[in-house]
Parts: structure tokens; C-alpha cells; sequence
């Protein structure tokens, strides 16, 4: 079968193709809407504090070019690492450190 030499045999990188537009929650994931359409989700106990937001603080993102962050939780998503699931394991010492965040917080919350 003779090839056609019009298609491009790299692939193209379309510069806001993976741009976020929106974000929603199930009760167990993220899901985050895309500039092409998709639709991308990833469970929430892979970003701890997400996890343990409120509703309130959950709605408060801000979308960058190839990211969403929550100011109050100081925390975020880089779209890069959740559509390639290229994602660092995290050390004991961070996971307790975020363990103490997350008790922090909630106990903050029980006494507003």
C-alpha cells in the first residue's frame, strides 16, 4: 500500500489543545474538562488536600494554561503529570506532613 506523502509523520502538538475550561467533582474523582472536549479524571485520593476540601474551597480554582490551582488550599494540579500519569511517589515524611495539613484544617473548620 503506497503511503501519502501529505501526512505528517510526527506528531503535532496543539498549543491549547489540553488547556483546562472547567472542573467538577464526583464523589471519588476530579474531573477536568479540556479545550479539545475530553473530559480527563483522576481519582482525588491522589491529591490529599484536594481530597479533603470543602465544596466551597473546591469551587475556588483557578485555571492556568496547563494547570489548576485552589488558592485555599495551596495545592494544584499540573495537567502534564495527570495526562501522562507521570506522578512521583510520594515519601513518608510528605504524606505525614499532609496527614498534620489535613488535621489542621479540619479542626480549624470545626471551630468556625
Amino acid at each position: 500500500m503506497a503511503r501519502d506523502k501529505n501526512i505528517s509523520k510526527k506528531p503535532v502538538i496543539h498549543d491549547t489543545r489540553n488547556e483546562p475550561q472547567g472542573v467538577s467533582f464526583t464523589g471519588t474523582r476530579v474531573m477536568i474538562g479540556l479545550a479539545d472536549g475530553r473530559i480527563i479524571g483522576v481519582p482525588l485520593h491522589f491529591f490529599p488536600l484536594l481530597e479533603a476540601a470543602s465544596a466551597e474551597e473546591r469551587q475556588n480554582y483557578q485555571l492556568g494554561s496547563c494547570d489548576v490551582y485552589w488558592e485555599d488550599i495551596d495545592d494544584g494540579i499540573d495537567l502534564t503529570a495527570m495526562l501522562s500519569g507521570l506522578y512521583l511517589e510520594t515519601c513518608r515524611e510528605y504524606k505525614e506532613r499532609l496527614q498534620g495539613l489535613i488535621a489542621e484544617r479540619k479542626a480549624k473548620a470545626a471551630t468556625t
